[in-house]
C-alpha cells in the first residue's frame, strides 16, 4: 500500500461520493484507523491517500493490518519481505503509520522484544519539503537502493494529504500523532547475498535501532 502526495480538490471526483461521505465523518484517529481497516478489507475503495485498492502484495497482510488499525496503528504504507531475486530487486518487510501517544506506548511495549528498526517522530515544522529523515533502504531495484521509509512529514505535508477530504479535527490528531515505523533490518534489501541475515553468524550481532525524535 503506497503514499502518494495528497490530491488536489479538484481530483475528489476520483473518489466516490460514498467513501468522501465516510472520509469526511471521521473525527478521530480511532475513526481514520476503522475506515483505515475498512478499506483493508475492501468496503472502502480509497483512502486520502491511496486513490485505489490494496496493491496485491497487501493481500496476505489485510488481517494483521486491519487489526493493528482497529487497535491504534493507523497505517499508510506497508509491504511484506521479498527475496531478492535473479535480478538483484528485493524488499524489507515494514509498516508505517499513526499512533497517539497511549497507542505508541503500546506499540513500543509490544515491539521491546522484537528484531526491528523503529523511527518516530511527532509531524515538524510547516515545511513544503515531503519528508525529514533518517531514511532506512527498503527495497531494492537491480541492485540499487530504490526507496526509503523511516521519515517524518511535516505538517504542510500531512495537511495536504489529508486536509483535502478530512475533518480540521481530524488532521490536527494527525499533527498530534506520532509517526512510526517498524522496519525488519535483516531483510533482503541490505544483506549482500540475497539471504536472510537471521540464522547466519550475523544474527547473534546487534541489528534493532530505535530512533525517535
Amino acid at each position: 500500500m503506497t503514499t502518494p502526495p495528497g490530491p488536489e480538490a479538484d481530483e475528489t471526483e476520483e473518489m466516490s461520493p460514498e467513501d468522501q461521505e465516510r472520509w469526511r465523518s471521521a473525527r478521530t484517529l480511532a475513526d481514520l484507523g476503522e475506515l483505515t481497516a475498512q478499506f483493508l478489507e475492501g468496503k472502502l475503495q480509497q483512502t486520502p491517500t491511496h486513490l485505489g485498492p490494496p496493491d496485491s502484495e497487501t493481500a496476505d497482510l489485510i488481517p494483521v493490518l486491519a487489526a493493528a488499525n482497529r487497535a491504534g496503528y493507523i497505517t499508510h504504507q506497508s509491504q511484506p519481505g521479498i527475496p531478492r531475486d535473479e535480478h538483484g530487486s528485493a524488499q524489507r518487510a515494514n509498516v508505517s503509520g499513526y499512533a497517539s501517544g497511549e497507542a505508541f506506548a503500546r506499540l513500543m511495549a509490544a515491539a521491546s522484544g522484537a528484531d526491528l528498526i523503529i523511527t518516530a517522530a511527532r509531524s515538524l515544522d510547516g515545511s513544503e519539503d515531503r519528508d525529514f529523515g533518517p531514511f532506512f533502504p527498503i527495497t531494492l531495484d537491480y541492485g540499487e537502493k530504490f526507496t526509503w521509509d523511516g521519515h517524518a512529514s511535516s505538517r504542510h505535508v500531512l495537511g495536504d494529504s489529508y486536509g483535502w477530504i478530512c475533518h480540521p479535527s481530524t488532521v490536527d490528531a494527525l499533527f498530534a500523532a506520532w509517526q512510526v515505523t517498524l522496519i525488519d533490518p535483516c531483510g533482503d534489501a541490505t544483506t549482500p547475498s540475497g539471504q536472510s541475515c537471521r540464522g547466519s553468524p550475523r544474527a547473534s550481532q546487534p541489528r534493532a535501532a530505535l530512533v525517535i525524535r
